[in-house]
């Protein structure tokens, strides 16, 4: 049985990916099926034509939803498919190579903790602080998740999308 780097990476990817997103939700076989059907792993393993990338992010979460809703899954929102592909996209993509082209433009894992960590922030636009005070990122739906990456993405500048993590407070 031939076991290779790409194949442990992406195992250990999913599984991270899902345990971030399932939480009262849908078990980690549920969500590695969810994000193996999607085509995202084809990405990660060559990031390529990054100037789509909203447009593939897109494209994966909408796959993950209907698979996910056409297994009974109630209340799929696409917000939750997004921390499923973010999660994977940091640790497969991003954390390897931070300086990369595709790096600087991957979404960052979005979640509670991440969003009041930058509403407690004065030096951050008031508007951009309600916002992510009140959004609940497990109910976001496309649009209003997009609203909200734009506002991380003017929060951050011209540095790479990943340093919005400097937020993230994992304890």
């Amino acid at each position: 049985m031939q076991y290779t780097p790409h194949e442990h990476k992406h195992n250990f990817s999913v599984w991270a990916a899902a345990r971030a997103t399932q939480r009262g939700f849908a078990t980690v076989s549920e969500l590695r099926t969810a994000l193996d059907q999607c085509g995202v792993e084809q990405f990660a393993r060559q990031p390529k034509k990054l100037g789509s990338f909203d447009e593939f992010h897109r494209d994966w979460c909408k796959t993950i939803c209907a698979h996910l809703q056409s297994g009974g899954k109630a209340n799929v929102a696409y917000g939750r498919a997004a921390k499923l592909v973010n999660v994977y996209l940091k640790s497969m993509v991003v954390l390897p190579d931070m300086d990369g082209k595709a790096a600087a433009i991957i979404h960052p894992p979005i979640d509670r903790r991440l969003l009041l960590s930058i509403a407690s922030d004065t030096s951050v636009d008031l508007r951009h602080r309600e916002v992510c005070r009140r959004i609940k990122w497990t109910q976001l739906d496309e649009d209003k998740y997009f609203d909200l990456v734009a506002i991380l993405k003017s929060i951050i500048g011209d540095k790479p999308l990943w340093m919005i993590e400097k937020y993230w407070e994992p304890f």
